[in-house]
């Protein structure tokens, strides 16, 4: 039996429904302070990603994705692929759920979770598209088998069986059987989430966790609103018309 399992045996309760209000640890992340947190949300994300890759045991880069279609909020895992001073980067296929309600609504919100730290990092801004020319250098450094996904893949619409998905992979690898040069599909490709607004989250003691914000502000009065655009059109950076207010919330 799991260690889980073994805990609900030891509790004589019948169910997790129950149970699960139970469940309780507690939190021993070491202080977060301003000073140890810098004035740059970019460093102090590199330094805690540097820290998660070397502690956490599975997808470091994994963080959670939500998006507004419709007024209705939508959330999944999907894989970080990129960070600078411009933004969070991830790839999809245009026309999945989340690619259509970014379009509608061209705003977003990471979650990353580092359990094994007691670490969260909550990231929330504008939405850009890639050009082009990155989504394709992207795209043609993954493996075969994952290029080929991407291309056969009608992400987010309705199948029949498993079976039509591989019958669909089987024939595509048949077709492409030779060629080495696999191209990006127009309707694939990646997103920068720009952030306006970035979390620091330590885990401590008694549940009196730090939480530490750093939160943009334009100087040059510039909206970064509107459709989706791309990163040739509309780019954030930490240039000398935007710099970052800090400061620190209550757990």
């Amino acid at each position: 039996m799991s260690k889980a399992g073994d805990w609900l045996k030891e509790k004589e309760i019948a169910t997790w429904r129950t149970a699960v209000s139970a469940l309780r640890m507690e939190y021993t992340g070491e202080e977060l302070s301003e000073e140890k947190i810098g004035e740059d949300p970019f460093a102090a994300f590199e330094h805690w990603f540097a820290e998660a890759v070397k502690h956490a045991k599975y997808d470091p880069n994994a963080m959670v994705l939500s998006t507004v279609r419709d007024g209705q909020p939508s959330g999944r895992v999907v894989l970080l692929k990129g960070f600078d001073e411009r933004g969070f980067v991830f790839y999809t296929n245009y026309g999945s759920d989340k690619g259509q309600a970014l379009a509608e609504t061209p705003a977003a919100a990471l979650t990353f979770h580092w359990a094994e730290l007691f670490r969260q990092v909550r990231i929330e801004g504008k939405v850009v598209k890639l050009s082009d020319e990155e989504s394709s250098a992207y795209f043609h450094s993954r493996p075969r088998e994952s290029r080929l996904s991407a291309m056969v893949s009608p992400q987010s619409q309705r199948i029949a069986s498993r079976q039509e998905l591989l019958d669909l992979m089987e024939a595509l690898k048949k077709r492409y059987d030779g060629v080495e040069e696999l191209q990006k599909p127009d309707d694939w490709g990646g997103f920068r989430v720009v952030p306006a607004r970035i979390e620091f989250w330590q885990g401590r003691t008694n549940r009196l966790h730090d939480r530490i914000i750093f939160e943009r502000e334009s100087l040059d009065g510039s909206d970064t609103g509107g459709d989706v655009g791309s990163d040739t059109e509309r780019t954030e950076s930490s240039s000398p018309q935007n710099q970052w207010e800090r400061y620190r919330l209550a757990p």
